[in-house]
């Protein structure tokens, strides 16, 4: 006999990844008409009511059990069955019914473990992230020193939770320029294509410590968040924050523009870490509108951070590796590689190298 999941629709389409399609019972005997919604308080409460009626007897002694099984792990449930099967005499088919109804109902758990180096921030600091930050300015985009990060080596940040909020695209339209190289010098942020008055919005949650003019940005707004990281909104033609405003990720910010050093209406966003920029590329996903993990990881190198998602592949550069080799050993391209390491296609790659492949 089939048991289906009450409230899950049959059709393909409609299956999520946790759903649970079927139970196989064993005939149709149960201790209970059903799990759904049923406490253990009320399994107790059913159980001393027929103690109290009917004296302690083979359903009592099943129910009793059925409790005590709530504090162990799905494998341990699992072997206990198996052990029920083995046992002489009459099979309790209507316990192993339960306890299977029971693990396709369980919600499931996972474990999280969190890095030991893992900086959570909070939302009601009023300057954000101190730990880091010795100063706290709004007439320079960058004034810190290297001093401030010389002296790191790995960290992880917090990007998103339910008490830091969510990500938000800034702007979402094509990419016109991505992080790296461009025209002989570096580009430390990427170019997103918009129209004068489009709107822009914050990326994270977090403090306006600069809203103002300044040189090549032209009118620029620079935001710190709560996580520890600091994103920059250039060009812009209006501003709709002033410096010290409060704002929350997808906050209007500003209206698109031209303004400062700019061939055309676009916006110009940056991510840094205590001053040094950061590819967004490797951790967001402009496509999906996304970060590609909540956690980032932040590893010291002589210039500044290589910094990737937590969870993802590097791979080791050995003699001989070409980027068209190493592209088509983890099965994608030398665009993507050089995209997600701001590299060029053609760079000479040295042994010893890590490149980030998935």
């Amino acid at each position: 006999m089939l048991f289906a999941k009450a409230g899950e629709p049959s059709g393909k389409e409609g299956l999520k990844r946790d759903t649970i399609q079927a139970v196989v019972l064993y005939g149709e005997e149960i201790l209970f008409d059903a799990v759904e919604g049923l406490t253990d308080n009320q399994v107790g409460d059913l159980r001393d009511s027929v103690l109290k009626y009917h004296g302690a007897n083979e359903l009592t002694n099943y129910i009793s059990l059925y409790l005590s099984l709530k504090t162990k792990t799905e494998d341990q449930l699992n072997n206990y069955i198996d052990s029920l099967f083995e046992l002489e005499g009459e099979v309790p088919y209507a316990l192993i019914n339960q306890i299977n109804i029971y693990l396709a109902n369980k919600p499931e758990t996972i474990e999280v473990i969190l890095p030991k180096d893992l900086f959570v921030g909070t939302s009601d600091a009023p300057i954000p992230a101190t730990e880091f930050y010795p100063t706290w300015t709004s007439d320079n985009p960058n004034p810190y020193g290297a001093e401030i990060w010389k002296s790191d080596t790995t960290l992880s940040l917090l990007l998103a939770s339910q008490e830091l909020g969510t990500f938000h695209i800034p702007h979402d339209d094509v990419m016109t320029s991505k992080f790296g190289w461009r025209d002989g010098r570096m580009h430390n942020g990427v170019d997103i294509d918009l129209q004068v008055w489009d709107t822009v919005v914050a990326a994270f949650p977090g403090v306006v410590r600069m809203a103002r003019a300044y040189g090549g940005y032209g009118r620029v707004v620079i935001i710190r968040h709560y996580n520890g990281l600091e994103t920059t909104y250039a060009h812009l033609h209006r501003f709709k924050v002033k410096e010290g405003d409060r704002v929350e990720g997808g906050q209007l910010i500003g209206l698109g523009g031209s303004s400062g050093h700019s061939t055309g209406s676009h916006l110009h966003f940056e991510v840094r870490f205590k001053g040094v920029p950061l590819n967004p590329l490797s951790f967001i996903s402009f496509k999906e509108k996304e970060l590609l993990n909540d956690t980032l990881v932040l590893k010291r190198t002589q210039n500044g951070y290589v910094a990737y998602p937590r969870g993802i592949l590097f791979h080791t550069v050995k003699r001989g590796d070409t980027l068209y080799d190493i592209a088509k050993q983890y099965g994608t391209t030398t665009y993507k590689l050089a995209e997600i390491n701001g590299i060029r296609r053609n760079r000479y790659l040295s042994v010893g190298q890590r490149l980030r492949v998935i």
